[in-house]
């Protein structure tokens, strides 16, 4: 995991305007207009700064990383002393084998980190290994597995660790944010992700669990819209219009709606809307 204090040069109680200072320095100094005979490697640089910048800068995010990264700094002995089957007590060599797939999220290794994951899954089906971790380490490895996940692709597991982090921490204010975006991550995955690829039966399934979220008016009528697009297409002319209603009922503006209005009026006597 990259220690983007060491990146900026500033230590970890740097303030904002230390660290903006700390920042334009290093842009001025590995620009890749002054590195002209190894403009890749200043690019990469640079990138590598703006990104820690944009990190640290934030409060929300320079709170979520320095947590993640506190928890690599002090389990890194551990990942040195991971060697398959280290032990002959299963508790502890479960404990350790847990631990190194934390670690490999947070250095980015999710493929690795997925791999020992459903290594542990497959011989420990029936328990929630994680529970190895301390509370907060349970929770982040929980985060970092459901992006791991989003990342390959697999959208649907993804979700399953988003909606359980969700549930068990609807109560925590200390995690507002992060549940905030959580939220929003569910609901992507469902709309976008699941549903569009999906047949219209399994999208309504999706935009089912979606509404289960409770969104704003806004995304809530933005799933209407697409549940009724997908009764028309299953010819559910009646069931289309009701969902269309609904929609419009929670945004009188909703935009994107013309077409689905037009085939409606061609399919049904006296539709109106």
């Amino acid at each position: 995991m990259l220690n983007y204090y060491d990146i900026l040069e500033v230590h970890q109680e740097v303030s904002t305007e230390e660290l903006k200072r700390s920042f334009r320095i290093l842009i001025k100094k590995y620009h890749p207009d002054i590195h002209r005979h190894n403009k890749q490697w200043a690019e990469r640089k640079t990138k590598t700064i703006i990104h820690a910048y944009k990190t640290l800068s934030d409060s929300i995010t320079r709170e979520r990383y320095d947590r993640l990264f506190n928890s690599h700094v002090q389990n890194n002995e551990t990942q040195r002393t991971v060697k398959k089957d280290i032990t002959t007590d299963e508790g502890e060599s479960v404990k350790t084998h847990v631990r190194s797939v934390f670690i490999d999220l947070l250095d980015g290794q999710i493929h690795n980190a997925i791999e020992k994951y459903e290594h542990l899954l497959k011989n420990h089906s029936s328990n929630d290994f994680l529970i190895h971790l301390n509370h907060r380490d349970y929770f982040d490895c929980k985060f970092l597995l459901a992006e791991a996940y989003e990342k390959l692709g697999q959208c649907e597991i993804a979700n399953e660790f988003y909606e359980f982090i969700l549930e068990k921490n609807r109560q925590d204010t200390y995690r507002r944010h992060l549940l905030s975006e959580i939220k929003e991550r569910i609901r992507n995955n469902y709309c976008r992700n699941l549903a569009r690829r999906s047949t219209p039966e399994k999208a309504l399934a999706y935009y089912g669990k979606a509404l289960k979220l409770r969104l704003d008016r806004n995304d809530n009528a933005f799933i209407f819209k697409k549940m009724a697009e997908c009764y028309l297409k299953l010819e559910e002319y009646e069931t289309a219009v009701k969902h269309l209603n609904i929609a419009l009922s929670l945004k009188p503006n909703l935009q994107g709606i013309s077409k689905l209005k037009t085939k409606l009026n061609h399919l049904i006597p006296n539709f109106s809307i």
